[in-house]
C-alpha cells in the first residue's frame, strides 16, 4: 500500500505548526454578550498586556460579585513546560478590565486549562477546570481566602472543557473527552445537584462536527434565548467561536442552531478566537497570533508527540 498523502491544506497547517509559536491573550469587548448576539462585535477589542515570549493567557472565565466587582480567571501556559496553570485577577467595580493583572492561583503536576467558576445552589463559589490528565474534572471552593480542593465534579474520565448550565430541573454538563475526538464530539450529562451522579444524555455524543461542537465558554441567556458558544475548528484549532441558540434540551433531545459567528478581529491577535465569556457590561474573549519561531520547533514536536 502507498503512503498516505497530506492534502495541501493539511501540509500548510503542519508547516505553520512547525515554524510558528501560538501566542494567546485575553481581550475585552465593551459590549454585553446579548448586544454581541444581536449586533455582532461593534467596538475594537482591547487586550491585556501581552505575556512574555513563549507564554500565553487563554480561556477566560469570570465570577461577578454583588457589588459589581469581577474575578477573572484564565489559563497560563509556559511553553517550556507545556503545563497549564490557573491564574486570576480581582477587578474592582468600575475599574477597567483591560488593566487586569493576572497572577498565579492554582497549579498541579498535570496540565490545567479552561477554568469554569460558578455558584452552586447553596451560593458557594466553586470552580472546575479542564484537568483531563488527572483523570477527571476536579472541583475547588473559594474558602479561607483562597481556593480549596473539593474532590471531583466528574470523576473517572478525561473531561475536556467542562461547561455547566443550571436549569429549573438541575445542572447540565456540556463537555468533550480527550479519548473521543474532543474537537468534534459534544457530550451532555444531567444531575439534580452538584455532587450527585451524572446521567448521560441518550443521544451522546449529541453533536459530531468540527465547526461547532467543542465548548467555548459559559452558556448564557440573551433576549430570552439560551446561547451556547462553541469552537469552530474546521480550519485550525480555535479558529473562531460560533454562538448557538439552544432550542430544546432534555435527556432525550438536544436541538441547537448557529446564530452568529465571532471571527478574530483585525489587530494584534488576528489568527484565532476560541473563548466567549459574558461579564456583565463587557465580554471577555481570547485571541491567537502566530509568531515565527523556528528555534522552538523541537519543543513543539516533543509536546505534540510526547517525545522525551
Amino acid at each position: 500500500m502507498g503512503r498516505a498523502k497530506l492534502s495541501p491544506g493539511a501540509l500548510a497547517r503542519f508547516l505553520r505548526f512547525l515554524l510558528h509559536q501560538e501566542e494567546w491573550n485575553i481581550g475585552v469587548i465593551a459590549q454585553t454578550a446579548e448586544a454581541i448576539v444581536q449586533h455582532g462585535v461593534q467596538v475594537p477589542i482591547r487586550w491585556l498586556p501581552a505575556p512574555p515570549r513563549r507564554t500565553m493567557f487563554a480561556d477566560p472565565g469570570c465570577l461577578i460579585a454583588g457589588d459589581g466587582s469581577l474575578s477573572l480567571f484564565a489559563e497560563y501556559l509556559d511553553y517550556r513546560t507545556n503545563r497549564g496553570e490557573i491564574w486570576s485577577a480581582d477587578i474592582p467595580a468600575g475599574a477597567d478590565p483591560a488593566n487586569a493583572v493576572l497572577a498565579p492561583l492554582l497549579a498541579m503536576p498535570t496540565h490545567m486549562s479552561y477554568p469554569y467558576p460558578f455558584r452552586d445552589d447553596a451560593g458557594r463559589d466553586l470552580m472546575t477546570a479542564e484537568t483531563w490528565q488527572a483523570g477527571g474534572a476536579l472541583l475547588w471552593e473559594r474558602a479561607n481566602g483562597g481556593w480549596q480542593p473539593r474532590g471531583e465534579l466528574f470523576p473517572g474520565r478525561s473531561v475536556v472543557d467542562p461547561t455547566l448550565w443550571r436549569s429549573l430541573d438541575g445542572w447540565w454538563l456540556f463537555c468533550g473527552f480527550q479519548d473521543d475526538l474532543p474537537n468534534e464530539r459534544l457530550h451532555i450529562f444531567h444531575t439534580p445537584r452538584i455532587g450527585d451522579p451524572w446521567t448521560p444524555h441518550e443521544g451522546n455524543p449529541v453533536k459530531q462536527v468540527r465547526g461547532g461542537s467543542r465548548c467555548a465558554g459559559p452558556i448564557f441567556v440573551a433576549g430570552g434565548t439560551l446561547v451556547r458558544p462553541a469552537q469552530d475548528c474546521t480550519t485550525t484549532y480555535g479558529a473562531a467561536v460560533v454562538l448557538h441558540a439552544i432550542r430544546r434540551l432534555d435527556l432525550r433531545h438536544f436541538v441547537e442552531e448557529p446564530i452568529r459567528r465571532i471571527a478574530p478581529c483585525p489587530g494584534p491577535y488576528p489568527d484565532g478566537l476560541h473563548t466567549f465569556c459574558p461579564a456583565g457590561a463587557v465580554t471577555f474573549v481570547d485571541g491567537k497570533r502566530l509568531r515565527l519561531d523556528p528555534a522552538g520547533t523541537l519543543s513543539r514536536l516533543q509536546a505534540r508527540f510526547k517525545v522525551s
